[in-house]
């Protein structure tokens, strides 16, 4: 962001303005464009779906009716006796054969054959001029065609098919021998005695009444109603080389033809697609157009817009720079004004011309901090020379403070002397004491690092532990029980000795050194646990509660970010800096048994920081 504003900087205040006249016109004609467009084609989808979806519908109820009438109007003919054509309503002798060949009655010979024949090809004739062939089946197989064919082949749709009592509706497919596409109805034949059934009629259309009733709708120019059966094959399409196929296997498998109301993106076009199921036939009848023919409104108002952009952009080009200059005389004069200040010359005048111009009030302003300016000037000369005095009387007293303090190296050598001392008078416990407390004070005395190794915090542990044995003599037992494997884990500077440093004040002191400290150390998971044991006298009840309290009242506040200072390196500073460094899982928690003893744990990460060390 800054990066911006200071390439901004290269240009100057009319030539911004322009810009941003520019920026501001053109975001405006876009997000009326943009939104124009998004709720017309909403608009416009939306009444295609119910357009579509209404003559889709109204395609699918002519169907339905035209195979309904189909099913109705050849009962009569399956159920027989007919009446006798031109003898008024005497029976012919075609009564009743259909009938009484399916029921078994009589056996189709040569004459049952032509009379059934004669009688579906006059049905033909006088009926449905679109009916390719009618076949009578029985359920042993036995058939009869209005075309005379006696056998056909095996892979015909209607001879896969179960004999059932549910009407079935084929869809489109190849005729054999003509290899021209037809549908088919496969219609279950009871006998009319005791409703039984007995075979089914096969009823061949040709698509010519169905492509009738799809051409008397259209929408769009290139838009299209398709008609596609439930197994996904082409019932019906303008195109006839797609019919009967697969649509996996022709262009619209780029379509999502199973999903209603979509807009889809196919190649460099939008298409609207919906369809609606007939319940009878399982055929879905899809209607697709490209969304282009239906927002046509659209293309007029895009190129509306573009012309009131031009417009825009004009008037901004022309308009714009003349306004731009009466607005930036004021500014320039203002910036010579401000050059010469720049140059040191504080006599200038700014010209100011009463008025509620932001511009004027500036310049208002601006002369008013060059009269203060003058004043200041006088006023800084005059104090500089006893801001000079007082730093210098500052600089004495922190010269004098630095002298005063205590160098801690004194310290060491003075510890380094009496340990030199005793050991030329032969004095081996003060040698020792002297020794171990001049590397105890060295090794806190180090702010840095953060961290030592578990090895370091042991090496000065006994150090300590050394000066408590002199002091109680033989009566105080310690010991350090710690795998030579968790020596090189690094945990928080001084984690351990101020535990055990605690546990001599309350244990080992009040039993006068007759006493045992035991340190030892484990893993968890991926954590290390620090133990660190007494035999003390232990801790009350309460006591230890409102010890535990006050530990993980430290905990909260250092993991909210209040670092409370602390005086002493005790429970609480050890647990604080765990938490602070680890975080509020780790730190300190405490054990006590009255009588018995107390147990101090000290928890800290093992696994994460060793694989940091062998990284």
């Amino acid at each position: 962001m800054n990066q911006f504003k200071r390439y901004l900087y290269r240009f100057s205040i009319k030539q911004k303005m322009i810009v941003a006249f520019l920026t501001v016109s053109l975001l405006g004609v876009l997000t009326i464009a943009v939104t124009a467009q998004f709720y017309y084609t909403r608009a416009t989808t939306q009444d295609f779906y119910n357009i579509a979806r209404g003559s889709s519908a109204s395609l699918n109820h002519q169907i339905d009716r035209y195979f309904k009438q189909l099913i109705q109007s050849t009962s009569a003919v399956i159920a027989g006796p007919l009446p006798s054509i031109g003898r008024g309503f005497q029976p012919n002798m075609e009564a009743g054969a259909i009938q009484s060949w399916l029921t078994g009655k009589e056996p189709l010979t040569l004459s049952n054959r032509l009379v059934i024949e004669d009688t579906l090809r006059r049905y033909i004739a006088i009926n449905y001029s679109e009916i390719e062939s009618l076949v009578l089946m029985k359920e042993d197989g036995e058939l009869v065609s209005s075309n005379g064919q006696v056998e056909y082949r095996s892979n015909e749709p209607w001879l896969r098919l179960p004999f059932t009592a549910k009407t079935v509706v084929i869809p489109t497919y190849k005729s054999y021998p003509y290899q021209i596409p037809i549908v088919s109805l496969v219609i279950p034949v009871y006998s009319i005695e005791d409703v039984r059934l007995v075979g089914r009629l096969v009823i061949n259309l040709s698509l010519s009444e169905i492509k009738e009733i799809m051409g008397k709708t259209s929408i769009g120019e290139t838009g299209k109603f398709i008609i596609i059966s439930s197994s996904d094959t082409i019932v019906h399409h303008p195109e006839a080389i797609l019919l009967g196929r697969a649509i996996s296997n022709t262009p619209l498998n780029d379509f999502r033809l199973t999903e209603p109301d979509i807009l889809q993106k196919v190649g460099s076009k939008d298409y609207l697609i919906t369809f609606t199921r007939s319940e009878f036939t399982e055929w879905r009848i899809v209607a697709l157009v490209p969304l282009q023919e239906m927002a046509t409104g659209l293309n007029v108002a895009t190129k509306s817009m573009l012309i009131v952009l031009l417009f825009l952009f004009l008037f901004v080009i022309l308009v714009v720079p003349i306004l731009a200059k009466l607005l930036m005389e004021p500014v320039v004069r203002l910036k010579k004004v401000m050059h010469e200040v720049e140059r040191g010359n504080l006599a200038v005048q700014v010209e100011y011309h009463p008025g509620k111009d932001e511009l004027q009030s500036l310049n208002r302003s601006f002369g008013q901090m060059i009269g203060r300016l003058n004043d200041l000037i006088d006023d800084v000369y005059r104090y500089q020379l006893r801001e000079m005095q007082l730093e210098v009387r500052q600089k004495d007293a922190m010269i004098k403070a630095l002298q005063g303090q205590i160098n801690p190296h004194f310290l060491y050598n003075t510890l380094d002397i009496i340990r030199s001392i005793a050991f030329l008078e032969e004095v081996p416990r003060i040698e020792k004491i002297a020794g171990n407390l001049a590397a105890f004070f060295r090794y806190t005395a180090k702010l840095e690092p953060l961290e030592v190794t578990l090895r370091e915090e042991i090496d000065h542990l006994r150090k300590y532990l050394e000066i408590i044995d002199i002091r109680f003599k033989q009566n105080f037992q310690s010991q350090v029980y710690v795998n030579e494997k968790f020596l090189e884990v690094r945990l928080v500077k001084l984690s351990l000795q101020p535990i055990v440093e605690n546990a001599v004040k309350y244990a080992v002191e009040p039993m006068n050194g007759n006493a045992a400290i035991l340190i030892n150390a484990f893993d968890e998971g991926d954590d290390l646990i620090l133990e660190v044991a007494d035999n003390g006298p232990g801790i009350l009840r309460d006591k230890l509660e409102d010890l535990r309290r006050s530990l993980a009242h430290v905990g909260e506040q250092q993991a909210a970010g209040h670092y409370a200072a602390r005086d002493s390196l005790g429970l609480a500073n050890v647990h604080a800096r765990l938490v602070l460094q680890y975080g509020g899982r780790y730190g300190v928690s405490i054990e006590s048994f009255p009588a018995r003893g107390t147990v101090v744990f000290i928890r800290f990460p093992y696994k994460k920081v060793k694989s940091d060390n062998e990284s």
